[in-house]
């Protein structure tokens, strides 16, 4: 499954905890809910870094292969 296809799913799940913490009080589903947040938050980072990388290849810098933040962190390390 795609980092996209986890964004969606996991939104998906979040609605439907989320109602029914609402709506019916459930408290588990409180829990459930903020699980799926959590998932969606990691799949955004790692679908933010392949957005990044992709955008590089566009732009023909596929050479470096480097991320910004590995960009920033070898700098500081230099």
């Amino acid at each position: 499954m795609s980092h996209h296809e986890k964004i969606i799913a996991s939104f998906e799940a979040y609605q439907a905890e989320n109602e029914k913490f609402k709506e019916k009080g459930i408290k588990a589903s409180a829990t459930r809910a903020r699980k799926a947040l959590q998932e969606i938050t990691t799949a955004c980072k790692e679908r933010r870094k392949e957005i990044t990388t992709e955008k590089e290849a566009m732009d023909g810098k596929s050479g470096a292969g480097m991320s910004q933040d590995a960009a920033r962190h070898a700098h500081i390390r230099k």
